[in-house]
């Protein structure tokens, strides 16, 4: 996660599946943004080629699952996997067959405003498909975030729209959430109760744009936090920290 977040230019997204592909390794890879408004994919970084790239950017993504989830579902984290009996059409089977690709998983992770990301990989051992989505399950909101950054996304002011203030308490609980602490080891450690741990979170999460786990949390408040320090040189305050007592 902390070399996620160091990725902060257009030219650094290979990093992005570099990262995967030490879990995980795999031949190609891709990622971009997908429209929900506009229906629109937009492919940042590629490499499968320009040919198959181009032809799934302007058709074959439609016959995608983890596209069409994204579309038909409110869930944060979505994969072809996800989808299993949809029939791709032989055109689609025969453009990937063409480009040499054999497995392949595809990810979609759903952003606030309706622009998502998108991130496929392709010719990995089969063996280690479930190893891939609990990692894109794990990192893909991080990667959302670093993609979106490093794409211009947070200057543009659209990350989070609207003025996110969390507590002392609240804030504090994040930061034991990011060191990986579990509800249980968090309420020993603030002497409090599991439940009162679980009510934080709820609400942090739901300032947070209803984000629905703790990772999805982690990666948006990282980010917030990160445009926060850049309000000190200049940009545009986006987050608060709202100071209560105890």
């Amino acid at each position: 996660m902390h070399q996620v977040r160091s990725v902060q230019h257009r030219d650094e997204l290979p990093r992005l599946a570099s990262l995967i592909n030490a879990f995980i390794p795999h031949q190609f890879s891709a990622s971009g943004t997908f429209d929900l408004s506009r229906t629109d994919l937009r492919i940042g970084h590629s490499s499968y080629g320009d040919e198959h790239t181009h032809l799934y950017e302007t058709q074959g993504y439609a016959y995608d699952p983890a596209i069409q989830l994204l579309q038909k579902t409110t869930i944060t984290t979505v994969s072809s996997a996800d989808l299993l009996d949809q029939e791709i059409p032989k055109e689609v089977i025969n453009l990937k067959l063409d480009a040499g690709i054999k497995e392949c998983l595809t990810v979609g992770v759903r952003g606030v405003l309706g622009t998502c990301t998108y991130f496929a990989f392709s010719n990995f051992d089969r063996r280690l498909t479930d190893k891939l989505r609990t990692v894109m399950q794990i990192l893909g909101p991080h990667l959302h975030l670093a993609y979106m950054r490093a794409t211009s996304w947070a200057d543009h002011a659209q990350p989070i729209s609207k003025l996110l203030t969390l507590t002392d308490r609240e804030a504090e609980i994040m930061r034991w959430v990011a060191e990986g602490k579990t509800n249980w080891e968090i309420s020993v450690i603030l002497h409090v109760s599991l439940n009162t741990i679980k009510f934080h979170l709820k609400n942090v999460y739901q300032k947070l744009g209803g984000v629905e786990n703790r990772w999805a949390a982690v990666a948006q408040w990282q980010n917030a936090a990160h445009i926060h320090r850049s309000a000190s040189n200049g940009y545009h305050p986006s987050v608060t920290v709202k100071r209560r007592s105890s």
